[in-house]
């Protein structure tokens, strides 16, 4: 490479070359750093030094990061110090140093023509640059405005780590960098047409200008689209904001607490786990940019495909364990309803669906009388009507005989007295008379149009559940395993707050956490001869204390029976894609089951029984032999 690099002289001119600027034909090599795309700028001095560097502008400093310098002999270096520039004080900055590691890794996000190269090819590139500067400089002191790589004055010296290479900067981004472009006067060189006041307005730096102009808007505008997005770390950190709102541990429990639950000896029961809830449509509001791109949802596939549900499970809470309820009951319903379209509407739909232009023009004559626009619509939509047959059995497709096709059709039983009417309630409500054609047929004929009523698919509709079981404490161990599962439901159903002390203010509210409910035989497996339920939101929870009319209770007060209700809805619908063993996997739910150990010596914060659910998602894969949802 650094043959290439060699002859990169002015041979004795006194200038130090830029190439770069807001062109687009000059911005083909471009690096990524921090997220944001920056296009390589290649520099040469009059020793024939050549650096790559990129500016980054900011509102208050401007930062230039030199990438890599090479040297006459060819000698490669990474990284280097620029000096940032204060462009509120006007003045430069203690030296900001690019460190080899960190420079190579901004190269190796290099593109050129938005496809990816090696570094040594991008360098490649950046020596090309280098020698048209160095050709320009000795061609002529000026730059043609049909060229894409200027030069200017020395005004800014960038230590390169063995020696100090003075490098100028270009003219577009003076003001971002705050270096002056005025030449000195020893240099003895003509400046570029790209400087103040100098060279003449031709039609090609106009249009360069113009270019400029744009690119920087654009580069500004994405600037501050950057700056107004919600970031992953914002977004992240918002996430964090309840993690102390939801009050002290919620534990599981189970009842009676000494049911063999999930033993071939036992007896069939009811788990309930608690998760934190996420919004389970987050990513198509807020987008995931760390996706990959390929998978990335862009917003018009919420138009043509429609939006993706992800799991609302975030994380495991706990579980209670209950026997089977005496009442288990579910209700599947869809909102179905009623609608009519009359032989006008029908007729009216067919044409602008077969004829929109009729159906734009129509509506433009509509604005200033309906029933006018309604005929023209009908008129012109029904002229593809293939003409009328001759006398003399010729078809005539010519407007003459469209227009008696069109008739034709209208002298049909009782469809002109329709039009007619039709065209006669119109009138009349211009007038300030509103009667309807069905009110003119009904009293004129005693008839009626026919409205072709039928029961259309309307919407979706979501399922709730009612679950109440009685609760007896028998011992003191009892009554505290049947107060967690009372605390396990009121609390799991609450909204979190941003602190985790009682009674301090709050900017937010959270959402509560949500449920699952499964339905277990003696050993632990699913029952599959009764429904299966989605992701529940409690949304009512009642405990009666007299369950038998009269207070009753242990000593210290503890109630000796109790009836918890508790009231679920589901988060999601249930559609027939549902009753499939085929889900996708991000929501995909195995049933899987993890080891553990209850006992006398275990860690309460870690012992769990041994069915404790840790399934990846929301959905089960319904077999064939299951009831289902």
């Amino acid at each position: 490479m650094s043959s290439t690099l060699t002859d990169v002289k002015p041979d004795g001119n006194k200038v130090k070359m830029n190439t770069g600027g807001a062109s687009s034909n000059n911005q083909i090599w471009r690096v990524v750093d921090e997220g944001k795309s920056y296009f390589v700028q290649t520099r040469v001095d009059k020793d024939g030094n050549t650096a790559f560097v990129i500016v980054k502008p900011g509102v208050a400093v401007s930062i230039t990061k030199v990438l890599a310098t090479i040297s006459p002999s060819g000698e490669l270096t990474y990284g280097g110090s620029g000096a940032p520039y204060d462009n509120e004080n006007k003045k430069s900055l203690a030296p900001y140093t690019t460190t080899s590691e960190d420079a190579q890794n901004i190269l190796n996000t290099g593109t050129i023509n938005n496809s990816t190269y090696t570094i040594e090819d991008q360098f490649n590139v950046g020596s090309f640059k280098a020698k048209n500067l160095a050709k320009a400089a000795n061609d002529n002191r000026t730059q043609s405005s049909q060229q894409s790589d200027r030069f200017l004055e020395p005004s800014k010296a960038i230590t390169t780590g063995q020696s100090v290479v003075e490098l100028a900067v270009i003219p577009s981004e003076a003001n971002a960098t705050g270096i002056s472009t005025t030449p000195s006067p020893e240099q003895g060189v003509q400046p570029g047409n790209n400087q103040p006041g100098v060279g003449s307005t031709t039609a090609g730096s106009i249009q360069e200008s113009l270019q400029e102009g744009i690119d920087f808007i654009i580069e500004k505008g994405k600037e501050l689209n950057e700056n107004l997005l919600l970031s992953e770390k914002q977004i992240a950190e918002f996430d964090k904001l309840f993690q102390e709102g939801g009050g002290d541990k919620i534990e599981g429990a189970k009842y009676p607490f000494d049911a063999n639950y999930g033993d071939i000896r036992g007896q069939d029961y009811v788990t309930i786990d608690q998760f934190i809830y996420q919004p389970p449509r987050r990513d198509q509001i807020f987008g995931d940019r760390n996706a990959n791109p390929d998978k990335r949802i862009n917003p018009i596939e919420n138009l043509t495909q429609g939006t993706q549900r992800i799991t609302p499970l975030k994380k495991f809470v706990a579980m209670v364990k209950l026997p089977m309820p005496n009442d288990i009951t579910d209700s599947n319903a869809v909102a179905w309803g009623d609608d009519v379209m009359n032989g006008m509407s029908a007729a009216i739909t067919s044409a602008v669906m077969q004829n929109p232009a009729a159906g734009l023009l129509g509506a433009g004559v509509g604005m200033f009388s309906q029933p006018v626009g309604k005929i023209l619509t009908l008129a012109l939509a029904g002229m593809n009507n293939g003409g009328i047959v001759g006398p003399d059995g010729k078809r005539d497709t010519s407007l003459s005989g469209l227009s008696k096709g069109l008739f034709a059709k209208l002298q049909t039983e009782g469809g002109e007295a329709l039009m007619k009417t039709n065209l006669g309630a119109g009138i009349l409500g211009a007038l300030g008379v509103n009667v309807t054609p069905e009110s003119l047929l009904s009293r004129g004929f005693g008839v009626i149009p026919n409205s072709n009523v039928e029961l259309l698919f309307n919407n979706v509709t979501l399922r709730d559940f009612q679950f109440s079981w009685r609760m007896s404490p028998r011992d003191e161990q009892e009554a505290l395993e049947v107060k967690k599962i009372i605390r396990f439901f009121k609390q799991g159903m609450a909204a979190k707050t941003m602190k985790s002390k009682a009674g301090d203010r709050t900017l937010y509210l959270g959402t509560p956490n949500i449920f699952r409910l499964q339905y277990r035989t003696a050993s632990g497996k699913i029952i599959e001869g009764v429904n299966r339920i989605k992701p529940c939101a409690v949304v009512g929870c009642a405990v009666n204390y007299t369950p038998d009319g009269q207070w009753s209770a242990y000593d210290e007060g503890q109630p000796v029976s109790c009836t918890i209700s508790i009231q679920m809805k589901e988060l999601e619908p249930v559609y027939a894609s549902d009753y499939t063993e085929d889900v996708i996997d991000s929501r995909r739910s195995n049933d899987r089951t993890t080891g553990g150990f209850v006992g006398p010596l275990a860690n309460p914060d870690e012992a769990f029984d041994s069915d404790m659910p840790v399934g990846d998602g929301d959905l089960y894969p319904i077999r064939p032999t299951e009831v289902g949802y």
